[in-house]
């Protein structure tokens, strides 16, 4: 780029930023505030403030108990689709 090209493509940019205003609601200065912000944004997440611990220890043991029930996981069943299935994998 030399230097004397820079008026005429500073205001071609200006046209094309205009152009893509018309039929908007952005005013100029919104647009280029909005393009300042996007810009000045970093591109990661600030990192998580780290939780406050807690009274009460990750490993204690609940004051309640609470009864499980244990069901059997019934057989599966074979098909002859499955079979052949098995078959065809073998």
């Amino acid at each position: 780029m030399k230097p004397d090209e820079v008026p005429d493509l500073a205001a071609h940019a200006t046209a094309m930023v205009d152009a893509a205003l018309v039929g908007t609601d952005l005013s100029r200065d919104a647009f280029w505030a909005a393009v300042r912000k996007g810009y000045n944004t970093p591109y990661n997440d600030p990192p998580r403030k780290t939780a406050a611990p807690s009274a009460v220890p990750a490993n204690a043991i609940p004051s309640e108990v609470i009864p499980v029930t244990v069901v059997a996981a019934p057989a599966p069943v074979l098909t002859p689709a499955v079979i052949a299935a098995e078959i065809r994998a073998v």
